[in-house]
């Protein structure tokens, strides 16, 4: 596939959105993204944002996968998901070794789950080769779509003779789907259970968090964008932005599209002539023009880091880990008031500001957003505390700018 620019992407995000309006209501009914909305994510290159260039990709800079997310989820939420969180695991994918990227990248359009959260009757025993691994974990966002999934558990390293947290690359012949994916958000994207029984893994599908999170794999050095020798740990929790962004900004126009034209139920009245209706508008629209100037300006700051092949300083990371829960809150706020100023109608399952407000709720209940976590340690370290996050603490000196 040529080279295409991120302004192409984007441009042919923008143009699904009418489509995937239409399709949204089918995408919730059936809890999984509709095949035609998956071929078109194929179709138009919509997935190979972080795929490396030697594996047909288009190995573009950090951000793109929020940009293009961004446009997707005025439409779908769950699509957006799928295309930004589940795509960008290409990313993940590029720091395994060369055999490892060789299998999983031999289809182009590969699609690629993830699932390390809710680990249970994890067993994983080295043999001769690899390992042998069984489990179940849960939140496999797009599973039912995905050639492969990796997984993570603590393992005994090829390397020394202890325990660590690595990461396990599993074809799809390999994997269960668990359909327990019935939840008030984000229906379409499928995050259900995987489990695996007794499956052998070869050592070279295996990889330890510490290699994997630094970037220093051979694997990742094979590629020349520098995304794939970035710290993981200082861009992972920014995935879920241009989703959370881009559903307030649909929530939004789809509101003011019901709005100009509806009439009170109990009087006739023009509800677009309401004082309380305009000034909670220009609230709303006020918190996302707010969380899009921050969203903007935490993954400028990602990149030009990335582009100089520098870590994140410590006053950096404060600053964008408070930002990005706080850019969650503003979305979440901005569409909870549209949705109660359409009163008992807003509570409807039908009622397409609603799903935008089930959606936003979802995303903003992921583990990146956790507010305690990512607002604490602002508050120490403006006050002059060690955070407590050994990642943080350990960062390199910035120019200690509050704001």
């Amino acid at each position: 596939m040529a080279d295409v620019s991120l302004e192409q992407l984007v441009e042919r995000a923008r143009d699904l959105i009418p489509v995937l309006k239409e399709r949204a209501a089918e995408t919730e009914k059936n809890r999984v993204l509709c095949k035609e909305t998956m071929d078109d994510l194929h179709r138009l290159g919509l997935l190979k944002y972080y795929q490396p260039k030697k594996y047909g990709g288009y190995e573009l800079d950090w951000g793109a996968h929020a940009a293009i997310a961004y446009e997707l989820a005025r439409g779908c939420g769950s699509t957006a998901w799928i295309q930004c969180v589940v795509g960008s695991h290409t990313w993940m994918a590029a720091r395994f070794g060369k055999e490892a990227q060789d299998e999983m990248f031999a289809d182009p359009d590969v699609l690629i789950s993830t699932a390390f959260a809710g680990g249970r009757n994890v067993e994983v025993a080295k043999v001769d080769g690899g390992y042998e691994l069984s489990g179940e974990w849960a939140f496999a966002s797009g599973l039912p779509h995905a050639q492969w999934s990796i997984v993570g558990t603590q393992a005994e390293t090829a390397t020394r003779d202890e325990y660590e947290m690595t990461l396990f690359a599993i074809p799809r012949a390999d994997f269960e789907l668990i359909d327990n994916w019935y939840v008030s958000g984000l229906r379409g994207t499928a995050s259900m259970n995987i489990r695996v029984s007794k499956v052998f893994v070869p050592e070279h599908r295996s990889i330890d968090i510490s290699t994997f999170d630094s970037g220093t794999a051979s694997g990742a050095k094979q590629h020349e964008s520098y995304t794939y020798k970035t710290y993981m740990q200082e861009y992972f929790y920014s995935v879920p932005l241009g989703p959370m962004v881009g559903t307030a900004v649909g929530a939004m126009e789809t509101y003011l599209e019901i709005t100009k034209t509806r009439i009170g139920s109990m009087f006739g009245e023009k509800v677009a002539e309401q004082i309380p209706v305009q000034t909670r508008i220009a609230e709303s629209a006020a918190e996302i023009t707010a969380a899009g100037l921050m969203s903007d300006r935490l993954f400028k700051t990602l990149h030009e880091r990335g582009v100089k092949g520098e870590r994140i300083t410590k006053d950096e990371m404060v600053r964008m880990k408070r930002d990005s829960v706080y850019i969650g809150k503003l979305c979440a706020n901005s569409v909870d008031r549209l949705v109660r100023m359409m009163g008992a109608g807003g509570l409807s399952d039908t009622n397409a500001v609603q799903r935008y407000f089930r959606d936003i709720r979802a995303l903003t209940a992921h583990q990146s957003q956790q507010w305690e976590v990512g607002m604490m340690p602002y508050g120490r370290w403006a006050l002059g505390l060690e955070t407590g996050n050994e990642i943080i603490d350990s960062a390199p000196e910035g120019s200690n700018t509050l704001f």
